[in-house]
């Protein structure tokens, strides 16, 4: 059996909320300047945190997980769960979409026609689906 003592867990978690940050930010097509200057951060301060060197403050994390369309805890490794929580004005209530997910629902809501198609699908017969999917 191995043991791996509280404080190397903590430095696994450190090493791997770089990494994840790094991942992220690159995803999300920023640079270094570009993503310290969204979240009012500096660039090397970023890249201390993706490499590992400092520990992001609670706050900064948030900030971080905010700009990055995700939370705090997979940032951490306390979630496989990669989401973005996102409040509906509409009817007040706070959904948790993945990644994917909340790449679909923005390119939905910038295309209500290509929306409203896929809503009256939801709905339809299979064959009818495979039609529409052939075409």
């Amino acid at each position: 059996m191995y043991v791996i003592n509280e404080n190397r867990r903590v430095s696994l978690m450190i090493d791997n909320l770089g990494i994840k940050v790094k991942y992220l930010r690159k995803e999300n097509g920023y640079s270094l300047r570009k993503f310290g200057k969204i979240c009012n951060l500096s660039h090397s301060y970023i890249n201390d945190i993706e490499s590992g060197r400092t520990n992001p403050s609670i706050q900064t994390l948030q900030i971080i997980a905010d700009k990055l369309n995700t939370n705090m805890s997979y940032l951490l490794g306390e979630s496989n769960n990669q989401c973005q929580l996102i409040k509906e004005s509409s009817d007040k209530k706070e959904y948790c979409y993945n990644t994917e997910d909340y790449e679909i629902i923005k390119i939905l809501n910038n295309n209500p026609k290509i929306k409203h198609i896929i809503y009256e699908l939801k709905n339809s017969s299979a064959k009818r689906i495979d039609i529409f999917l052939k075409t």
